[in-house]
């Protein structure tokens, strides 16, 4: 009877303890056939009832149940294939119910989006209604943007709380946070490099935290930021600039005013040490809205704002996207890389190895060229005594 026990397991691991269909009897000797006979209380056709398997054994006190029974005469079903299984039908389920779901949307790119979402894993070990749930708040977030006006700015911890019920329903890192931030990037296809889709829809995430760090900017009497800048710069203190305060009160300079932006904090440390007369931000890696907003101020204002980074894949793509919001890239060139280098390995030191795609340098291309032949990273804090060499 073994044959006939190991096809029964078979069954309930691949479609759930609870099947009680019908199971092809495998090839059996006389003797086994006679058994099932006996069992069945009839000749068995190519196929037998698990229903009636189940009965039996139960009449015979083998076991409570098929489960059971399997188990009692050594042929446990696996519930780890069984779990797999139950996994695999819910997360099935689960899928065609956020699909369903989207389906009723008006936007065309709802289907490209729910695609999108599903690949990114958005929807890992929800069941069908929590999936499809999920998706009716990213529509109910989206619709409360469609009437409100992107002027009329709300916080993201606000638009939260009214919509969903909870201030962390959208923070950062948090599968719905990511639904809605695919939704407005199919949204607003057009920004610009560096735009942010939320800010875009009317939402800031925080106008508080990731600051602008600055050194000696020359702001004018006109703003209400002169005092704070003109003090911090008597006491030799780099000063932190919110977006809150920013946007509050515009930062103001004369028109040519030279201003050094830097890709990592360093940068304004080593100008407020030297007393440097050169006004200095730092991006801090991927500029902030805050960063951003201030450059955009000083940009409205006149200023020159000349951009320094590290001589890395990454930095390049910062550059980049700098050069694109009118900042002129300020000794990131070939020449200066290459120099760079050669310092490097004059005086003994093995710069790191970069083994990352090296993006588009449109300030100068021949850079991407010498970055790609000599593979060797320059970060900015190397080259400090040359940034401040500003005319």
């Amino acid at each position: 009877m073994a044959p006939v026990w190991e096809a029964i397991r078979e069954r309930l691991e691949s479609r759930g303890l609870d099947n009680r269909g019908r199971v092809r009897l495998p090839p059996l000797p006389q003797r086994a056939r006679l058994a099932v006979t006996t069992l069945l209380g009839r000749t068995p056709s190519t196929q037998i009832d698990l229903g009636q398997i189940e009965r039996a054994l139960i009449d015979l006190e083998v076991g409570s149940d098929l489960p059971t029974a399997l188990r009692n005469l050594g042929f446990t079903p696996s519930l780890e294939r069984v779990q797999r299984r139950a996994t695999r039908l819910e997360r099935t389920e689960a899928l065609a119910a956020a699909r369903h779901t989207a389906s009723n949307w008006s936007e065309e790119w709802a289907a490209a989006w729910i695609d999108d979402v599903v690949r990114a894993g958005l929807l890992s070990r929800l069941n069908a209604r929590d999936a499809a749930s999920r998706v009716e708040y990213v529509r109910q977030v989206l619709d409360h943007l469609d009437m409100s006006s992107p002027e009329q700015s709300i916080s993201r911890t606000d638009l939260a709380a009214q919509v969903l019920g909870s201030s962390h329903a959208l923070d950062t890192g948090t599968a719905l946070e990511a639904m809605v931030s695919r939704a407005l990037e199919r949204r607003y296809p057009a920004r610009e490099a560096g735009e942010d889709v939320w800010e875009l829809a009317g939402v800031h995430t925080d106008q508080v935290s990731g600051a602008a760090l600055t050194w000696a900017l020359p702001i004018l009497p006109n703003s209400g930021l002169h005092g704070l800048a003109t003090s911090a710069a008597r006491a030799r203190i780099p000063v932190h600039l919110t977006r809150y305060a920013l946007a509050a009160h515009p930062v103001h300079v004369e028109a040519g005013t030279t201003v050094l932006v830097a890709e990592n904090p360093r940068v304004v440390e080593a100008a407020a040490q030297r007393e440097s007369t050169i006004p200095v931000i730092t991006t801090n890696g991927n500029p902030s809205a805050a960063v951003r907003l201030l450059v955009d101020q000083l940009l409205h204002a006149g200023a020159h704002l000349r951009y320094h980074g590290d001589f890395d894949a990454p930095g390049l793509a910062i550059c980049a996207r700098m050069h694109q919001l009118g900042l002129q890239p300020w000794r990131m060139d070939a020449h200066d890389y290459t120099a760079a280098v050669q310092a490097a390995s004059t005086d003994g030191v093995e710069l790191p190895a970069e083994t990352r795609p090296i993006g588009a340098t449109p300030w100068d291309p021949r850079l991407r060229d010498a970055m790609e032949e000599l593979g060797r990273i320059v970060h900015e804090e190397r080259l400090l005594d040359d940034l401040f060499q500003i005319d």
